[in-house]
């Protein structure tokens, strides 16, 4: 696990890489989000991470046979809490291939999702299917308590091999159907533009 301890007042972190000159082992953890003030310091916990320099792995050089994405999410406000959070996966979809779902369970800095008003939550996933471009996303999503309630401003992907960035606006608010939690519900988006959500 990496903590990192930031004094700033803005800046764009887009990874953070470890090296062990004793062994010579590598190791890549992905931030790539925008750090903004909010107090004299703030506090990242990373635990997910690859073994392999972080210029391979976003330039794609890396052996391995998979696509790696950050996805960030805009939370507006939400009335979830440990004990009513919620289960959440994406798929993303090409002009002829799709992912399959991949859930979205643990942030970079591991904290758990969708639970802080006006918050952007953000996740490192990977995927086995090439994508040449990236055309349209679904969520999904399930309440594991009754009355859940959040509202969602965007969804951002980045594809980490080439640097691309798809913003995704929803501005729509997410709730369970009536009397049914543990119901898995799907949010289509297909309009997308190239930049960062942030602006």
């Amino acid at each position: 696990m990496l903590d990192l301890l930031c004094f700033f007042l803005r800046w764009f972190c887009d990874f953070v890489e470890l090296k062990t000159p004793q062994t010579n082992q590598t190791k890549c953890f992905s931030v790539h989000q925008w750090l903004d003030e909010v107090s004299d310091k703030i506090r990242f916990s990373m635990t997910n991470y690859q073994n392999i320099p972080c210029d391979e792995k976003r330039h794609g050089t890396t052996m391995s046979n998979y696509q790696y994405y950050t996805v960030r999410i805009k939370t507006n406000t939400t009335n979830l809490s440990s004990k009513a959070s919620m289960n959440t996966w994406i798929k993303l979809f090409g002009k002829s291939h799709q992912t399959e779902q991949i859930p979205l369970d643990r942030t970079i800095d591991n904290q758990q999702a969708f639970q802080r008003n006006n918050s952007i939550d953000t996740f490192e996933i990977r995927t086995s299917i090439k994508l040449k471009s990236l055309e349209k996303i679904e969520f999904y999503y399930e309440f594991e308590k009754a009355n859940g309630k959040f509202s969602l401003e965007w969804i951002e992907i980045t594809n980490l091999s080439n640097g691309i960035i798809s913003c995704f606006p929803v501005n729509r608010i997410l709730t369970q159907s009536i009397n049914n939690t543990q119901t898995q519900q799907i949010l289509t988006l297909n309009e997308s533009n190239n930049k960062s959500c942030s602006y």
